[in-house]
């Protein structure tokens, strides 16, 4: 790989390295999306089949939406044109189950038998599945559960096999048997179904696992490896500085996540590492984290309460810098990009997480869960800490793997020393510059060999070209939009905000929404229900939560009109029952109390420090920047130096020769008068002779006359006419002369 030198703000010399990219240029596709036309025929708009997306409805919410796994492959198939139904909440209304009941024609096939079961109508949105149904398009493509009728050609995607499942259990939890024994021969009749055109996953396991679990070898011919493809952007190295590390919590913001994907364990590498490097940070990006720690609830309650975790934050505390609130893909992507190591010791795997943190040069530790040495070899692009086993990733007796959540918290004590362990067997790359810097190299290198090969264009349009069965697109078109920007695949999770008083606040997108806790039973809240929930009054839109924040202080009374944080009102709330509260309670108070003000002090450092650091950076680069304009200036103050150079060189020839011009013009004008002067003389001459010569004749003719007197007398009459035409010819001859 190529490398060239630079200079960093401070003056010392950095390794650069530049990686192959794919440019946006070769991904070309439509920026901004635009209605389609009015046709019934979706499938012949721009002379490309279609291919419905319908990942922006709300029942694809749990699934992250337009997943950023896909961006590469959508962006590069040029042989299909992707369309996508409008955002939810365009859709009319929501009606009950009951009154759906009456399209049994699309409840009857594919994932429609699916909303036979309870659980299914608790999850998902029937009318979504209906209304998707009906728009007009030549194929389907679907990722991590099978939303169709199985009715039209579609394709299915999928990372493992326990989300496929997720209307009746989640990763993590224990399936029950019966629901799942039910539900596999719908699944596996839509998988078998002529309509399905081919099942991909990016892991090999996941492959082998899909066959294993369903026992069909019509679905096993139909199984396709589909390897990754990312991008990897230019990054600098910079091995002479402290360690930087990056946590971040799910996109979906989940608190149970925080545990899960393994904060704690996030600060205790930090706090090992500070022995060694005690300069070391770690960036610890989530909504509300800080706030978690301090205030625990959700599935690690009882290990974000253990005194040996409350110890090592309260240690570390200085060294963190929690980043909360909602985040651009941008701001995301420079958050790793200025980390050296990405910290994801798992329980589960996040592909999406790994591989975009690579793509920013950021070197991934993660744990041995599942699918993840299909990523990551060991020392080779990143760290795996072998701390999972088969109690808490385990095979189920469908034949795919699943985790154990609850064996994970209750051996958690057990996996931290394990982890601990681990950790100290690679501490060299983590406080040594050398060893990590040579990692980083292999990384890049490892990171353009697995994910930087071209993408294969037709591997949707081919199978669609094969299938020679005739797709009815006659359908619904309104609202269409077509192809796919970059845009759609932001996040689009949902972020819990903090309440106001017994009001429960989300941000979905860019909205904030609220409503009374416990008022939406459905546990999904999607964009659906935020817009179309039959009781709407008990759900409010906002563009920003001060402006919801101030709302409803005017609407409620039992919402204090001045800003408050969440602990200031609970103390507030025990203030009006003091005498209630007991001694203990108070003293617990004031503790939570005084370690929230110490983690806000914290948080205030680490801004403070954040404005500084990006202050020194601003200001480097300006004098960079300057330092730049100065050398490109200097540099064509020389080219110009150089050409006067050239021009005076060209000169003073220019004048040697004209000096030499001048002498050649003095000589021939000497010589012109010379030759004048002679030919002057020479006309004197000729001019004397001619002179002479008239006077000859003169002489010549005034004998003839006197000699013709003495013969007048002779022969008077011939000899006269002979003299008159000799004195005429002796006349003209004298005037020629």
């Amino acid at each position: 790989m190529p490398k060239t030198e630079g200079r960093n703000a401070t003056g010392g010399q950095q390794a650069r390295l530049r990686v192959p990219r794919a440019l946006s240029k070769s991904l070309a596709r439509v920026g901004i999306s635009k209605p389609v036309a009015h046709s019934r025929n979706a499938s012949a708009t721009g002379g490309l089949p279609t291919v419905l997306l319908p990942w922006n409805l709300g029942s694809y919410e749990p699934m992250n939406n337009f997943h950023p796994l896909f961006r590469k492959w959508v962006q590069a198939q040029t042989s299909v044109r992707f369309v996508r139904p409008p955002w939810a909440k365009e859709l009319c209304q929501s009606p009950r189950y009951r009154e759906d009941c009456s399209n049994t024609q699309y409840l009857e096939h594919g994932f429609g038998r699916v909303f036979e079961f309870e659980k299914a109508r608790e999850f998902f949105s029937i009318q979504e599945f209906i209304f998707s149904s009906r728009l007009s398009a030549a194929a389907e493509f679907h990722h991590t559960i099978p939303f169709t009728t199985a009715k039209r050609p579609f394709f299915f995607h999928c990372e493992s096999i326990p989300p496929v499942f997720m209307l009746m259990g989640f990763q993590g939890q224990e399936f029950d048997s019966e629901l799942i024994s039910n539900i596999l021969p719908i699944y596996r009749e839509i998988f078998e179904s002529d309509h399905c055109l081919g099942i991909f996953s990016h892991l090999k396991s996941t492959i082998a696992e899909f066959a294993a679990t369903f026992q069909s070898d019509k679905i096993r011919r139909k199984l396709r490896y589909l390897p990754l493809a990312a991008d990897m952007y230019i990054r600098k190295a910079r091995s002479d500085e402290t360690p930087i590390f990056i946590f971040n919590n799910s996109a979906h913001q989940d608190p149970n996540s925080l545990v899960l994907r393994g904060g704690v364990f996030a600060i205790q590498i930090l706090d090992i590492v500070r022995r060694e490097r005690p300069g070391a940070k770690l960036l610890f990006v989530g909504s509300h984290a800080q706030r978690l720690f301090s205030e625990p609830w959700g599935l690690g309650e009882s290990i974000l309460k253990h005194e040996n975790v409350r110890e090592i934050l309260y240690r570390n505390r200085d060294n963190i810098i929690w980043i909360s609130g909602w985040l651009s893909e941008h701001t995301l992507d420079r958050l790793f990009a200025s980390a050296h190591f990405f910290l994801l010791p798992s329980i589960d795997l996040h592909t999406s997480s790994v591989l975009r943190a690579m793509g920013q040069g950021c070197i991934p530790i993660v744990s041995n869960a599942y699918g993840i040495s299909e990523l990551i070899s060991q020392r080779r692009n990143g760290i795996i800490l072998n701390i999972l086993d088969s109690s808490v990733s385990k095979m189920t007796e469908f034949g795919f793997t699943n985790t154990d959540h609850d064996a994970f918290i209750s051996r958690f004590n057990e996996l931290r020393d394990r982890l601990s362990r681990e950790i100290r067997q690679h501490l060299d790359i983590l406080v040594e510059p050398r060893s990590w810097f040579q990692l980083f190299q292999t990384m890049n290198e490892e990171f353009d060999r697995r994910f930087g090969r071209p993408v294969d264009t037709k591997f949707l349009a081919k199978p669609l070209q094969e299938d020679r069965r005739g797709v009815d697109t006659s359908g619904d078109l309104r609202g269409f939009t077509r192809d796919v920007s970059r845009d759609d695949f932001k996040r689009v999770g949902r972020q819990e905000l903090p309440r106001i008083g017994n009001v429960r606040v989300v941000r979905y997108g860019p909205n904030v929404l609220s409503f009374d806790d416990g008022a939406v039973a459905d546990r999904r809240v999607s964009s659906l229900e935020w817009s179309l929930n039959s009781k709407s009054k008990l759900v409010h839109c906002w563009s920003s939560f001060s402006q919801a924040a101030a709302a409803l202080a005017n609407q409620r009374a039992d919402i204090p009109h001045h800003t408050r944080t969440l602990l200031s009102r609970h103390l507030e709330a025990d203030s009006m029952n003091k005498a209630e509260i007991t001694i203990k309670e108070v003293v617990e108070t004031q503790e939570s109390w005084f370690f929230t003000l110490e983690a806000s002090m914290g948080e205030l450092r680490s801004q403070l420090r954040r404005v500084e650091s990006s202050l020194v950076e601003t200001i480097g680069q300006r004098l960079s920047s300057l330092e730049r304009t100065m050398d490109e200036r200097t540099q064509r103050l020389l080219s110009l130096e150089t050409v006067l150079r050239e021009w005076s060189s060209r000169l003073l020839s220019l004048e040697s020769m004209a000096e030499g011009r001048s002498n050649d013009l003095h000589d021939l004008r000497n010589v012109v008068q010379h030759e004048s002067a002679t030919r002057i003389q020479h006309i004197d001459q000729v001019n004397n002779a001619l002179e002479d010569v008239r006077k000859t004749g003169e002489s010549m003719l005034y004998s003839i006359a006197i000699l013709g007197r003495g013969l007048e007398d002779i022969y008077y009459e011939q000899l006269f006419e002979k003299r008159l035409l000799l004195l005429e010819a002796s006349s003209r001859l004298g005037k020629g002369t």
